[in-house]
């Protein structure tokens, strides 16, 4: 009898070995998913990223242009919580919802997720294939110059990381870098902001990437990560990491010295905030006030600063810089001009 019981009861182990030697070959993916989860609560909770106080007007500086770089801003596509979220409400809004946190919960025990570091929906992969379509042909020759003598960066968010390759694979041969900065992360509490990857490592990236090359056939050492310190923390705020990136663009040290032009795939309030913190408060321009549209581009100059009276260093997008080389802004021409009078009122 004892012998019988002794049996059944390695059977049963064995068995339950089975079922669960999976989740422990994942054992790491589940504890750093099940930790991002905790914190994404804590983040959404205590969060202040969007709250800090604006520099000085960089249009009243007394400081002198000591450098200036050419800087192109490339939005993202859309991502699976834009799907989820921006495209209005209704029962399409609650369907899609529905779908979402489904899949989510079959992605618990894996370190994947629709909405944490949320990837690009099939219409953001439809966008990028069409910003990469208008490099390839003729009226994207402005833009493809300006690549051919820029540094390529990138937020360590997947949906950024994965439009700057699927969109400029061209310029992606011989092994040239496309530098992941965790100082680009998206300026917001969502979760979505929160990235899947470890500090010091590259994004993740789908497999296969649709419409282009499998990650495994990517130019060696594409995607580096030196300069991602891992995630936002709670203490921190966005224009911590506005700064931090004007700093890395002019720094001597960092791979953007050796270029005059830094080409960015990022995020929209983290483009109109930079916007509304460097541009002379007394420039309009719409990039204040709207964001760039999915993989939209727009290029401007971007200067530092020195000898000024208050002795820090600082930086300023030049007035009259910022111009659209794909895509250009949300919002209808009426709303635009709008903004423009009210603008124009405010500075009379």
């Amino acid at each position: 009898m004892v012998a019988w019981a002794a049996a059944l009861w390695l059977l049963a182990a064995l068995c339950l070995g089975a079922l669960l030697a999976p989740l422990w070959s994942r054992l790491d993916e589940v504890r750093r998913k099940l930790a991002l989860v905790a914190y994404g609560g804590l983040y959404l909770v205590l969060s202040r990223d969007g709250q800090f106080q604006l520099p000085p007007d960089p249009g009243k500086s007394s400081g002198s242009v000591c450098k200036t770089k050419t800087i192109v801003f490339v939005r993202h596509g859309e991502s699976s919580w834009n799907e989820c979220f921006n495209r209005g409400v209704g029962l399409g809004a609650l369907l899609r919802v529905a779908l979402a946190l489904a899949q989510e919960l079959a992605m618990l025990l894996s370190l994947d997720s629709l909405f944490f570091d949320s990837p690009l929906s099939r219409e953001g992969l439809s966008q990028a294939e069409e910003l990469r379509r208008f490099l390839e042909c003729p009226d994207g020759s402005e833009l493809r110059g300006l690549c051919g003598a820029a540094v390529l960066a990138s937020s360590c968010l997947r949906r950024a990381a994965c439009t700057g390759l699927l969109a400029f694979r061209w310029a992606l041969g011989d092994g040239r870098p496309v530098w992941a900065l965790s100082c680009l992360q998206e300026i917001s509490r969502n979760v979505d902001t929160l990235t899947l990857c470890a500090a010091h490592r590259p994004p993740p990236l789908p497999a296969p990437l649709p419409g282009g090359p499998a990650p495994g056939s990517l130019p060696a050492g594409c995607l580096q990560a030196a300069y991602n310190f891992g995630n936002k923390g709670l203490a921190g705020n966005g224009g911590q990491r506005l700064e931090a990136f004007c700093e890395w663009a002019f720094s001597d040290c960092s791979p953007a010295a050796l270029q005059p032009a830094v080409v960015v795939f990022g995020h929209s309030l983290w483009f109109r905030t930079f916007f509304q913190v460097f541009l002379p408060h007394a420039a309009y321009h719409e990039c204040k006030h709207a964001k760039i549209v999915n993989c939209g581009v727009v290029a401007f100059e971007l200067e530092l600063l020195g000898g000024s009276e208050s002795g820090r260093t600082e930086y300023r997008v030049r007035p009259g810089s910022v111009r659209t080389l794909y895509g250009g802004f949300e919002g209808s021409k009426q709303k635009r001009r709008q903004r423009c009078a009210e603008h124009r009122k405010k500075q009379d």
